[in-house]
Parts: structure tokens; sequence; C-alpha cells
């Protein structure tokens, strides 16, 4: 039987004797129900007060077999509560030897410092996208919670730079920092870029002027959710399709309708076409939006006869299975 069904079996194996107790010692003794229960408690409890009241040899043959299943009962209820304690115990100890284990083998990840609101969010969106991540976090119930998830997360402060070791912070492809504190972000920019010069960062403020010193950190790329939402709200008023466009391509869960990037490698079929003879948009259902040279600035709205060369990373839009063809075709080699 499973440990938590024998546990519920215990509740109903107690809450049975006490009702079978008070039924016998009022119907045997004809006491009143309360003096039955409080009877029975004592007896089950192996307390040793005193009888309630005078019993019968009767009365007497009922206790009796009233504290044989009283002892059998708590014998059971402390073999189950063991059990239950042991099982417990070992997977905790096994489940978190799995995610260091896991953890440990990570590379070309993302690393996500803080799960509060705006963190909860990014886990969704990086999950979709199906990327491998970790998530440090140093408040132990809120871990918890996402490990029962099945996420794999580092319990500890991100801005402690054995914590990012033990995130693999020097394999990784990107990290987050989303903590409510500008000071912790910035110390966390400042201590990732410390161990990792290559690694992309992307760093959450609250005003101007954090984003100034979160730049100086070390942050490649720093977001200010309020400015980002007054934004929207002020397109909202005053351009409501454009509002509705954004929301529908980034927001829309049921529409398979995805913004990507695709860096193109040298060799690849892409690598010395023009956008016209690459035929993007009927072969692959995609549209480009801007193409990011690997030498000068980002080119919005390429027109066809735009040249695409190895190193260019192209910005598109266009559904999931539409974008993941782009990508082989721009990682593959010309044959």
């Amino acid at each position: 039987m499973p440990t938590r069904q024998k546990i519920y079996f215990s509740i109903a194996a107690l809450l049975t004797l006490l009702t079978g107790g008070s039924l016998g010692y009022h119907f045997i003794e004809g006491w009143p129900w309360f003096d039955g229960l409080y009877m029975t408690v004592i007896t089950l409890a192996t307390i040793g007060y005193g009888e309630v009241r005078t019993l019968s040899n009767a009365g007497r043959g009922f206790t009796m077999l009233l504290i044989v299943f009283g002892v059998a009962f708590f014998g059971f209820l402390l073999s189950t509560l063991t059990q239950a304690l042991i099982e417990s115990e070992i997977a905790n100890t096994f489940g978190r030897r799995k995610v260091f284990r896991d953890i440990s083998q990570l590379k070309n990840h993302f690393i996500l410092c803080g799960a509060g609101k705006v963190g909860v969010r990014i886990i969704d969106e990086v999950q979709k996208k199906g990327a491998e991540f970790v998530i440090i976090e140093r408040d132990e119930a809120v871990a918890e919670r996402l490990l029962t998830q099945g996420h794999l997360v580092l319990i500890g402060d991100a801005t402690d730079e054995t914590v990012l070791e033990g995130a693999r912070v020097r394999t990784a492809r990107a990290l987050i920092t989303a903590a409510s504190s500008d000071p912790e972000n910035v110390y966390i920019a400042l201590t990732a870029r410390g161990l990792n010069p290559e690694l992309y960062i992307v760093a959450r403020a609250s005003d101007a002027a954090a984003e100034r010193q979160l730049l100086r950190a070390g942050a490649n790329k720093v977001v200010t959710p309020a400015l980002i939402a007054s934004h929207r709200m002020a397109q909202a008023a005053l351009s409501p399709a454009v509002a509705d466009f954004i929301e529908l391509t980034t927001m829309t869960e049921s529409l398979d309708l995805n913004f990507d990037q695709v860096r193109i490698v040298a060799g690849s079929p892409l690598d010395g076409q023009t956008i016209k003879d690459a035929n993007i948009r009927a072969e692959y259902n995609v549209m480009l939006v801007a193409i990011t040279p690997a030498q000068g600035e980002m080119i919005f709205n390429p027109v066809g006869e735009q040249t695409l060369h190895a190193g260019d990373l192209l910005i598109a839009i266009g559904n999931r299975a539409g974008l993941s063809q782009l990508a082989k075709v721009a990682a593959a080699q010309r044959r």
C-alpha cells in the first residue's frame, strides 16, 4: 500500500476507534456520549487516568479490546509516519543530487536570477522557446515551489561568485537578472561579467539612473518595465491598431506567430544570395523585418536586392515551423 494511502487509512482507523469506543461505552455502560468519548481517548492514549465511572465486567472486557486495537493502531501509525519521513528524506536527497548533476552538464544555457513577478514571466517565456535554463533564487519557499514544478534551481544569492559558478556561468549563453533591487542587479551583472567576459547579460532596471549603472557594470541590455508599460499604454491610446498588432505578435499564445533571430553561418546556402533569390518569403512563409550585418548597423525592412552574408543576423517573423526551417538552412553547409 502506498504511503499516502496508509496515512489516509490511519486517519480513518483513528476516527473509527473513537466512534466505536464512544458507542461501546454508551450502549454497554449507558454512559453519556461525552464520558464515552473521554474514556476512549484516555484509553487509546494510555495516559493511565482512573475510570470515568465504575465499569461492569462487560465494560472492562470492551476496554481491554479497545486497548489491543489502540496499541495495534498506534504501532501501524508510527511505522507509517517513519516510512513517510524516510521516503521524503531519500527523495529530497536524491532529487537534489539529480538537480546538481543536471546543472553540472549545462552548456550554452540561460541563467535566470530572481523569480519574483517579473522573473516568473521570464521563466515562462524562456520555457516556451524550449531553451535550457537554471534559476537562482534565494527565497527557499519560492525555490522549493519551482523545484516541484520540475525546474533546475539553485537556492542562493546570485551576487555570490560561488553560486554563479554553481550555475555554470562560465559556459552559459546569457544571464538575465530580474531582482527587485537595482543595487542587487548591478552587483549580479558586475560579478557575472567578471566571471565570463563573453556572457550576454540582460538586466532589469527601475529607472534611467539604474540603467546607466547597469550598463557600466557590464549589462549588454537593460530593460525598464515601468518605461515599457508607460510606452505601451500611451501607444494603446494613440495608435490602438498598432498596439493590437504588437500584442498579437508578441503576447498571444493561441496565434502561431513569432519573432526570432537567425544567424547565417559560413557556407550556408543563404551566404552570398540576395533576399529575392533566396525566396525566403515563399519558401519558409517568413518575413525578414531587419538584418544586422556582421559589420555595420541594423538594416530595417531590407529590400530584395540586399545580399546576405555569413555572420548576418536575420530578424524574422513567422510561424514556428517556418522559422525553424530558416534556422536550419542558415546553419547548414552548402552541398
